[in-house]
């Protein structure tokens, strides 16, 4: 066997960011990967037509400005550079109005007030009580490992508004909007902000503060140049340029387990390689401990509560169009700035739209509610399409599994819901016509599960992000602190504190965790 001192699992952004920082500390590090394409759901390939970029997986990028990888590792060298959109967000309505979210505070609460003055005092109300908050303790903490439960309280009840924050977590998000603002397409355009790209549903009772903040912006919602796989290769550049190894190509079957610690791993075709020091799992919880480990090493309880962790309730549907012109919306005659927002609201126009939409995915419908996440990158990109050209996106929320038919159904109706995505948008854009799409293709739950062996039933965010799976009970409490009973295993990917989403935490947190194991200097202090 070839020797090592650690072995990643996986070169998904979180690997790529835990390898890094190993080999930075003076680690023999390999990663192993699966696919020959690095970065997982940092993917970007021409799927229409050669010259047109579509980013198929990851597209908002919400916290790259408070991500310590990207300063840690000096990214911008590596040619990773972002655009944050001044007009973050929109929402359209079938009568003709429209709300935008700005990055410019007073632009948004001017948005507002055309529907609704009282919500765009309570916007600003929110924004600058609690911007501040988020920025001192909100966001640190989604670097940190994380704390039980009653330390946090002990934190957080020192101030109003960390005790406030302590009340919304009793809260749904749907019971926060209720209490703060009052017009229905005003709520529907912050609960916009959730399920994509932050994995949560607006009726996840205790996650009402997710409402402050969406509202405060303090994570800038922002665009990958040149592609979300741009990322990715920076990380991967970043890597090599260190000294770390790399084998694609390559799907881990089984981790070494010799007298209850990790000696290393094997490939499928029987080839093993061995850790000297250490393994470290980017891959999500049920593959690496029922699959890689095999329940003979773990204790029964255990295994139970892996096997009974819940995985996403809803998956992507994606739609991506080849266009000769970007969409222009109806409702840009009441706000011109809608035909500029980065993350368009189509469909979602008040919180009863969300409540019908899941009522379906938690039946196993196809969804006929159609409410859509929708973009055009090359607005604010337009290298990601040949000049003059432009690309288009759709994700509609919808479950992996159907009722009629499971999960192979998608294959047998997956062009004719594209179409309807495309209908649907089109009420809103009439532009949006056969002949403005030069090309267009589908991606459903079922062909990202196939695609991405990480992403079970199509779950893009690695394990459900609700109350009982997040921060010191994810993925378990007995994995919380990213160790594992196995010595020297441990996990690294979204199945872990913060979760899913490109943010890079879990990778960030392993490493210092490792480093404090095996005493490795912490370069990055």
């Amino acid at each position: 066997m070839e020797d090592y001192d650690a072995i990643i699992i996986g070169g998904g952004h979180n690997g790529l960011v835990l390898g890094n920082y190993l080999v930075k500390a003076g680690l023999k590090t390999l990663i192993i990967e699966r696919r020959l394409e690095v970065g997982g759901g940092l993917s970007t390939e021409e799927i229409t037509i050669p010259g047109f970029l579509h980013n198929l997986h990851s597209y908002f990028h919400d916290t790259i400005n408070v991500m310590p990888p990207f300063v840690d590792l000096g990214l911008e060298e590596f040619n990773a550079r972002y655009y944050r959109p001044p007009v973050q967000a929109g929402i359209a309505l079938k009568s003709g109005h429209a709300i935008t979210m700005h990055t410019d505070l007073d632009k948004t609460c001017a948005s507002i007030a055309r529907v609704s003055k009282h919500d765009a005092e309570a916007y600003r109300e929110m924004t600058e009580n609690y911007a501040s908050f988020m920025e001192a303790a909100v966001m640190p903490a989604l670097f940190t490992r994380p704390h039980p439960p009653s330390n946090q309280l002990a934190i957080l009840e020192n101030s109003p508004e960390g005790l406030d924050f302590v009340r919304m977590g009793r809260l749904s998000p749907n019971d926060v909007l209720d209490e703060y603002f009052e017009n229905e397409h005003v709520k529907a355009l912050i609960l916009h902000q959730l399920p994509i790209p932050r994995g949560i549903v607006p009726d996840y009772h205790g996650l009402g503060t997710v409402i402050p903040l969406a509202v405060s912006q303090v994570e800038h919602s922002q665009i990958c140049l040149g592609g979300s796989h741009v990322l990715a290769h920076a990380l991967w550049r970043s890597f090599f340029a260190n000294g770390g190894m790399a084998i694609g190509f390559s799907h881990v079957s089984k981790i070494v387990v010799e007298n209850g610690e990790a000696k290393g791993v094997e490939i499928l075709g029987g080839e093993k390689y061995r850790a000297n020091k250490l393994v470290a799992s980017a891959v999500d919880l049920k593959q690496t401990f029922l699959e890689l480990v095999g329940k003979e090493n773990l204790e029964e309880s255990l295994v139970k509560k892996i096997e009974n962790f819940k995985l996403d309730e809803f998956s992507i549907f994606g739609v991506h169009l080849a266009l000769n012109e970007p969409p222009a919306h109806t409702s840009a005659r009441f706000n011109l700035e809608i035909d500029k927002a980065f993350k368009l609201n189509i469909g979602l126009e008040t919180p009863e739209d969300y409540r019908l939409l899941w009522s379906e995915i938690r039946a196993g419908k196809l969804p006929g509610h159609l409410g859509m996440f929708c973009s055009v990158p090359t607005l604010f990109d337009p290298s990601q399409a040949p000049r003059g050209k432009h690309t288009a996106l759709i994700w509609q929320p919808a479950p992996y599994d159907l009722k009629d038919g499971g999960p192979e159904k998608w294959d047998e109706v997956k062009e004719e819901y594209m179409d309807l995505c495309i209908e649907k948008w089109r009420q809103y854009a009439p532009n949006l016509t056969d002949e403005n799409i030069l090309r267009k293709t589908a991606l459903s739950p079922l062909d990202i599960e196939r695609k991405l062996y990480n992403m079970k039933a199509g779950g893009v965010f690695m394990g459900r992000l609700i109350l009982g799976q997040l921060e010191y009970f994810r993925p378990l409490p007995e994995l919380a602190e990213f160790r594992t009973p196995i010595n020297n295993l441990y996990l690294c990917g979204a199945c872990c504190h913060p979760g899913g989403g490109i943010i890079g935490a879990p990778g960030v947190i392993a490493a210092e965790i490792i480093a404090e194991d095996h005493g490795l200097k912490t370069w990055w202090e």
